[in-house]
Formats: C-alpha cells, structure tokens, sequence
C-alpha cells in the first residue's frame, strides 16, 4: 500500500544522468537528490559481485543517502505487475477515504519501486528514488520499465522524483519519456573532477545548454566540492 495518499504539494519529475564515470554521475545524481530532499531511497542495477571504480560510487551513495540500497535487485522486481486489476479493485473498494484510481496505479507498479517509494516518501508528501546504473538492464526490461510513461506518471502521482543514472547514452524512448536530463564528459585519463556537465533537455529547451566544470555545478547543486564529493 502507498505510504501516502495526501494531496501531493511538490512537483515531482523525472531526471537522467548520463557519463562513462560513474564516480561522476552519482555526484550529480546525489547532488541533485540533495537538493530537493534531505535524504532519499536508491537501489544499484549494477552487480556487487564485479569489482569496479563503481565500489567507492556505491559506498559514497549510501553515506550520502543515510541508508542502505534496497538489494538486491533482480530483474523479477522491476517487471510490470502482473496482478489481475479487477482484482485489485475489489481488495482496495473497502478502503474509505482513499483515492481508489492512485491506490491502483501504486499497486501495479514494479515490486522495486513500491519497495523504493515505502523508503522515500516523507511527511510532508513528496520524496526521491534514485536508480543507479540502469544500462546493466537488459534493452527489453528498460523498455518496459523506464521507457514506460505510466511507471513515471505513477511515481509523480505519489510525489515522487525519480532520478536515474546510466554508464551508457540513452535510447530515444528515453530521452522523450525523461523531463530533465544531463550528461557527464570527463577528459580520457583525467581523474573525474575535470568533468564538465551539461543539461541537453529541461522543461525549457531540448538543446544542449552549455557545458559548466563539472564541480562549479556541484557547487551550485549545494554539495560542497571540497568536502562531499566520493575520492
């Protein structure tokens, strides 16, 4: 069952991060997350048991969430449920005072994000699910996931922000279902705080905006790059 059913007072949307450094793209996600909550739920599609630079990302997330991942994540989990509506329907019509249509919609979603949204909603109705490294998914279960504008509709009903982070550029089903998305360059053979960012889709323009050092926009995120940055 949802956690929170209220009137949502907080726009939600959906923001992609986007880089082959994923220290980098989970300072921006993190950052991002920061800026609209005090703390968030996230999960890691990539798998734990192969060691990569995406241990220290992993580590860092997870001090900076102030709880532990919702592990583990297998692809069963972010499957569209399966459950019978009509069913459902008659589960909930007993429930008085509920917003019976948005009580369905979260009942239907992927048993992750029903998992995610229990962790991050807040008490004053909104929050931020963070979902990193979703291009170790297979093409099919994003296209039935996160190319879905339903899943994201869902989420945003409930007040919910859902950023995702991706060591691969995203399909064009992507990019139109995503509001915001940015991408991260780093310089080859550069450590990643030589990076810049860039927003190449926002609410205002569908056009790259231009590039800014990536720990100039960290700063301007609020997360201070001397000291809260992953090392």
């Amino acid at each position: 069952m949802p956690p929170n059913l209220s009137p949502v007072r907080h726009r939600a949307e959906s923001i992609l991060v986007h880089g082959s450094d994923e220290l980098a793209i989970a300072a921006v996600a993190v950052a991002l997350a920061l800026r609209a909550t005090e703390s968030f739920a996230w999960a890691d599609c990539a798998d734990p048991g192969v060691p990569s630079a995406g241990d220290s990302a992993r580590s860092w997330v997870e001090a900076r969430s102030g709880r532990p991942a919702v592990d583990p994540v297998e692809e069963s989990l972010l499957r569209p449920s399966n459950s019978d509506r009509q069913v459902l329907r008659q589960l909930v019509a007993p429930a008085q005072g509920l917003d019976e249509a948005r009580l369905l919609n979260h009942l239907a979603l992927p048993e992750l994000f029903q998992r995610l949204a229990a962790r991050a909603i807040s008490s004053d109705g909104h929050g931020v699910v963070l979902l990193a490294n979703v291009d170790a998914l297979s093409a099919t279960l994003r296209a039935e996931t996160l190319e879905a504008a339903r899943l994201h509709q869902t989420l945003h009903d409930e007040g919910l922000t859902m950023i995702v982070t991706s060591r691969a550029p995203p399909s064009e089903a992507m990019v139109r279902t995503f509001d915001r998305i940015f991408r991260v360059d780093v310089p080859s053979n550069r450590s990643w705080e030589a990076g810049s960012l860039t927003e190449v889709k926002s609410a205002a323009h569908e056009r790259d905006g231009p590039p800014v050092p990536l720990l100039t926009a960290l700063g301007r995120l609020g997360l201070d790059p001397d000291r809260s940055v992953p090392r």
